[in-house]
């Protein structure tokens, strides 16, 4: 079942127009369970990381912020975080909350609307994917959320 070392394959995705793909070596897996898989694709050597679902991960996993939430403040793409607030602190709208770094460029994350940061999802400086929480910032009174 699947592809063997050395062996390659022609799929054929319609008349005339064929992928020839063959398997040349799997990785050890890393911390975060993944191997890297180099496949020959047309006769192009391509890496191609995959999740090996049969070891366990000793990565730790990130929160994901809920999109139907509006205090959860989201990673707007995958890079290195760092926070300027603290929990307890009040924050006015558009105030940087924190800064993400990726491919050697730097952005700003701010608040969309002014409140109380409730929790710190993160930390220190932390790698994230887009998506992640970094926290929570809490419109108006807390007491009665549900």
């Amino acid at each position: 079942y699947g592809l063997r070392q050395g062996d390659e394959h022609r799929v054929r995705l319609e008349k005339g127009v064929d992928l020839l793909i063959g398997l040349e070596a799997i990785s050890e897996p890393d911390d975060a369970g993944m191997r890297t898989v180099m496949c020959i694709l047309n006769g192009q050597l391509r890496p191609v990381s995959v999740r090996d679902r049969s070891i366990s991960a000793d990565a730790p996993t990130t929160e994901k912020a809920d999109r139907s939430d509006p205090s959860h403040l989201a990673a707007p793409f995958a890079g290195v975080v760092t926070l300027t607030v603290t929990e307890g602190q009040s924050v006015s709208a558009g105030e940087t909350v924190a800064t993400i770094e990726a491919m050697k460029m730097e952005a700003a994350v701010t608040a969309p609307r002014a409140g109380t940061v409730t929790r710190i999802a993160l930390s220190g400086v932390a790698q994230v994917e887009g998506g992640d929480l970094i926290c929570v910032i809490a419109v108006g009174d807390t007491t009665d959320r549900s």
